[in-house]
């Protein structure tokens, strides 16, 4: 027992040894230098050794690619699509103006004045323009006739039927070259100035007799027509009876195109006898139309 033991010890130091010499036979000498330097104060500092970081960069591309397109041939007839664009182009356009002849008709009301004013109540007239005026020129002429038919003074109504008026005149007339354009291009509007000689016929037209004049009909004294036969009740005949006479006045025009349209007040002026009757004025107001 105590042989056994001794071999196993043996055996087991011969191995120990044996592991001994291999390590030292695969150990190597390292023949890198450590440096070593001395500080200020005679010590001895090592230098340590660099340190290696590696930084390792990723760079991701992004690819996008387009789906995939099938195309389709069909055997057939080539047909060709026209398409039309269409460009609308705003142009002011501008009013051509005419001027020239023209015809007119207008109405309005009629104001009595004068010999004639409180014996005769206004009454409606009638008007028709005939005249020429050139589109830039300011003097034009003008024909007019118009008819009026006054209302009757209650006071006075006994001595006859509505007094009748009838005008004729033949004026000049005078564009005044202001506010033109003051509405633009495509309406002249245009104030003017008209005037002459007027041909005045009437028939049951009161009239006052002047102040030196006692006969008559009523604290006025009024006698139809020319009160040459004057009765107690002052009722006269119905016939006609004329005058010539003047008038004047103004107005203002609105030229579009072919038409004008206008508003004008004008005094004629009459007198049957200046020895009795002092002076009788007729105003018509009129809103009309003129065609060139």
């Amino acid at each position: 027992m105590q042989n056994r033991n001794a071999l196993l010890l043996v055996a087991g130091a011969a191995i120990f040894t044996l592991d001994a010499s291999s390590a030292s036979a695969q150990k190597t000498t390292s023949t890198k230098r450590i440096p070593i330097s001395k500080d200020a104060n005679g010590t001895v500092a090592t230098t340590p050794m660099a340190r290696v970081d590696t930084v390792t960069i990723y760079k991701t591309d992004t690819l996008r690619t387009m789906g995939h397109v099938d195309t389709l041939r069909v055997a057939g007839p080539t047909m060709t699509t026209v398409v039309h664009d269409t460009v609308t182009q705003t142009v002011a356009m501008q009013v051509r103006h005419v001027g020239g002849l023209y015809l007119g008709l207008g109405a309005g009301p009629n104001l009595p004045f004068g010999a004639i004013r409180t014996v005769n109540e206004p009454g409606a007239v009638g008007q028709v323009n005939l005249g020429w005026q050139g589109l830039n020129s300011p003097l034009g002429i003008r024909l007019d006739g118009n008819y009026t038919q006054f209302a009757d003074n209650a006071s006075y109504a006994q001595l006859g039927p509505h007094p009748d008026l009838l005008n004729g005149n033949a004026d000049l007339k005078l564009n005044l070259p202001i506010f033109n354009s003051f509405l633009g291009s495509s309406v002249r509007m245009t104030p003017y100035v008209i005037g002459g000689g007027s041909y005045v016929r009437y028939r049951n037209l009161r009239m006052k007799l002047d102040n030196t004049t006692t006969n008559g009909f009523g604290d006025q004294h009024v006698v139809i027509g020319d009160g040459s036969g004057t009765t107690a009740s002052g009722v006269m005949d119905s016939n006609w009876h004329d005058e010539f006479g003047w008038n004047a006045g103004g107005g203002l025009a609105f030229h579009a195109g072919k038409k004008e349209v206008f508003v004008e007040a004008r005094a004629v002026h009459f007198q049957r006898d200046s020895n009795r009757f002092d002076s009788s004025w007729s105003v018509p107001i009129i809103f009309g139309i003129n065609f060139f």
